[in-house]
């Protein structure tokens, strides 16, 4: 259902879209098509006890329930059926996945492009909802529509429409999840919300309305590209000021047991994103630290304990309760974030850049500047990390149009076993 219902969704607004220019026959034998697969699954499939039950509310859930919606709406006046389509679908939306597709907290626990995808599908339905027979679920079911991972995790302007690499404007996301895969998501929330900060976020994007050409291409050549750029034409209300407004930096959740340490609203500053103890550091526009973590070797992961911010200083504590822990202060005003790990054996990490590394010392020009102040960088390697593409539970080698080499850093305890560095932004 899952990959033939988002099929049927394409269908029938292709057949919306161009009604008026196909003749009654095309008419028929598209209406007809999506019909006979509509009955089959809602009677073979949605309808089903698994299908109905609230625990059934998450991404593919969304996905499913979203793209039948979407069928039910364009066949309405045309099919007896699409009407009792529709209410099952507005009811699955009342009654789990709108309260329950989303943590508590806002996150999605299938990770943040998850976040992103859910956003999607709950808009592709709502929005068509509304316009086609004015029932709004935009204002009653607003408490459910959180933005705060994006709030949290968007971390960099997206300048050009070029292949992009993990961590490059959204910290913690993948190359196919970052800012131009979030900002139609944004545009949306900020047109119904009237939000400020989310429509500036959005417009980190300057590649707004451009169709998103991921860098998963097949070994025959066949690429993933995702086509959300064009909801920005329907989606963005240029009536909404574009400025930060939010005033909270820094966000916790616990869900999924990530963190996130925000110096600014300014694109490109200070950023810190944790997850299960894991980091990344975003300074001057880009990842100077991206936690490598090999699961085979890897140390158990630690729990977020403590996140304690005073406006201008704002402190994370993780630890597993054996001695393992990661505390981060970011110091606001100075542009300075100042990590303790206390972990076995060495650390390693990668980043983006072209950076120069002297001794203990690592700079990216005049935007950014790492320094251990306990311990050592035992090892650089200017090329040392060239990840590969793979999918399909990683036996899907990828023919990458962009591959890259970055720098990787060893970084080796002193004798107490607690590692110190800092990492400064351009103030």
């Amino acid at each position: 259902a899952y990959a033939v219902t988002r099929l049927l969704k394409g269908v029938a607004v292709a057949y919306d879209c161009l009604y008026d220019r196909l003749s009654e026959a095309e008419r028929r034998e598209i209406r007809e098509t999506l019909l006979t697969i509509g009955r089959k699954y809602y009677h073979g499939y949605f309808t089903t006890p698994a299908i109905t039950a609230p625990e059934f509310c998450t991404h593919h859930a969304i996905v499913e329930w979203a793209s039948f919606g979407v069928l039910a709406l364009t066949l309405l006046g045309e099919a007896p059926e699409a009407r009792e389509w529709l209410e099952a679908t507005v009811t699955k939306f009342e009654a789990h996945l709108l309260p329950k597709g989303l943590a508590p907290d806002g996150a999605q626990v299938e990770g943040g492009t998850f976040w992103a995808s859910t956003l999607h599908y709950r808009l592709f339905f709502m929005d068509a909802l509304r316009r086609v027979t004015g029932q709004d679920l935009f204002g009653p079911y607003r408490r459910f529509m959180n933005a705060d991972l994006a709030r949290a995790s968007v971390a960099a302007e997206r300048r050009a429409d070029t292949y992009s690499q993990d961590h490059e404007t959204v910290v913690l996301e993948p190359s196919y999840g970052l800012i131009d895969y979030y900002a139609p998501v944004l545009l949306c929330l900020a047109r119904e919300y009237r939000d400020p900060t989310l429509q500036y976020l959005a417009l980190w994007d300057r590649t707004l309305g451009a169709l998103q050409r991921t860098r998963a291409i097949t070994p025959h050549g066949e690429q993933l590209l995702f086509s959300f750029g064009g909801y920005v034409y329907v989606w963005l209300d240029p009536t909404v000021p574009a400025r930060p407004e939010e005033t909270r930096l820094s966000y916790h959740f616990p869900s999924v047991e990530e963190a996130y340490l925000r110096a600014s609203w300014q694109p490109g500053d200070l950023l810190v994103g944790v997850r299960k103890g894991d980091l990344v550091l975003h300074a001057g526009g880009r990842p100077v630290l991206v936690e490598l973590r090999d699961d085979a070797e890897a140390p158990p992961a630690l729990m977020i304990e403590a996140l304690d911010d005073s406006g201008a200083v704002v402190t994370l504590r993780c630890g597993d309760g054996k001695g393992g822990s990661v505390v981060v202060t970011l110091h606001r005003a100075e542009r300075r974030v100042l990590v303790r790990r206390r972990r076995p054996g060495a650390w390693r990490w990668f980043c983006h850049g072209a950076p120069l590394c002297a001794g203990n010392e690592v700079r990216w020009g005049r935007a950014a500047r790492l320094r251990v102040l306990a311990g050592m960088i035992a090892d650089w390697e200017p090329e040392g990390h060239a990840p590969v593409l793979r999918t399909g539970f990683e036996k899907l080698t990828l023919a990458d149009p962009a591959p890259a080499k970055f720098p990787r850093a060893t970084l080796t305890p002193p004798a107490d076993g607690e590692i110190v560095l800092e990492v400064r932004g351009r103030r």
